[in-house]
């Protein structure tokens, strides 16, 4: 299943544990319940309760379950990521403006 981080809730169901690859950088919140998270590479097991958040340092395996009752989780791009995302979004349409701009030219030299 491929997650769209930032885009609404995914709820877990107690002991139906949600494996995560290549998940470096992003925000785990826990909205509801409590969950129980340990990530390759990074010392110790993480609890979250509902309100709290961890971000994930390293590119290891990250495997996020639900302790209890069912639980509600959102992934979140870190902070230097949504800067990355606008910087190469705002690039993006500078270089089509140019591109635009040196047909615009051509037109009225020829």
């Amino acid at each position: 299943m491929k997650i769209k981080f930032g885009e609404g809730e995914v709820y877990l169901r107690e002991h139906c544990p949600l494996r995560l690859s290549e998940a470096r950088g992003m925000v785990v919140r826990c909205t509801r319940g409590v969950l129980w998270m340990t990530v390759t590479g990074e010392a110790g097991d993480i609890v979250l309760a509902a309100g709290e958040s961890h971000r994930i340092r390293v590119a290891g395996r990250v495997v996020i379950e639900s302790l209890g009752n069912d639980a509600r989780v959102r992934f979140e791009p870190s902070t230097g990521e949504r800067i990355a995302r606008a910087a190469s979004a705002m690039l993006g349409s500078m270089r089509r403006r140019i591109a635009g701009m040196h047909s615009a030219a051509k037109q009225l030299t020829a």
